[in-house]
């Protein structure tokens, strides 16, 4: 696609995705954020507006999900990544239980999210033990 992975790191503390690591991957970026600024800052049609500003979008999320599937990561990195989003996961689950116990509410929400983490896992083990 466009980016290079050459040009960012993942990012480790605030979240996921990626962090630029030199100029190129800055200017990338920004090659990205500024067109969509200056189309949401003129004055045009609201259904062309929402178009640009979706395709844009959508380009670069796709970019940044290829350039993420090449980053090279190391065993140690895969292993600290895959701690840290299991670690995160226990507190979303365990916040929407307390949440679900403390609000009294059966909100159907609630159970769809527990479930589906709890499917997402499963399947991943599956996957993995077959691997």
């Amino acid at each position: 696609m466009i980016g290079n992975p050459k040009w960012f790191s993942p990012r480790k503390y605030t979240g996921w995705g990626l962090t630029p690591n030199c100029w190129q991957g800055w200017a990338y970026t920004f090659a990205f954020v500024l067109p969509v600024a200056i189309i949401n800052s003129i004055s045009i049609d609201s259904n062309l507006k929402n178009i640009l500003t979706s395709t844009l979008i959508g380009l670069f999320l796709l970019d940044i999900f290829h350039i993420m599937s090449r980053l090279k990561k190391d065993e140690r990195e895969k292993l600290h990544e895959a701690i840290a989003d299991r670690n995160a996961l226990w507190f979303v689950i365990t916040t929407l239980v307390i949440w679900v116990i403390i609000s009294q509410s059966l909100d159907p929400i609630y159970f769809i999210v527990l479930i589906g983490a709890m499917l997402v896992k499963s399947l991943t083990h599956l996957y993995l033990r077959d691997k």
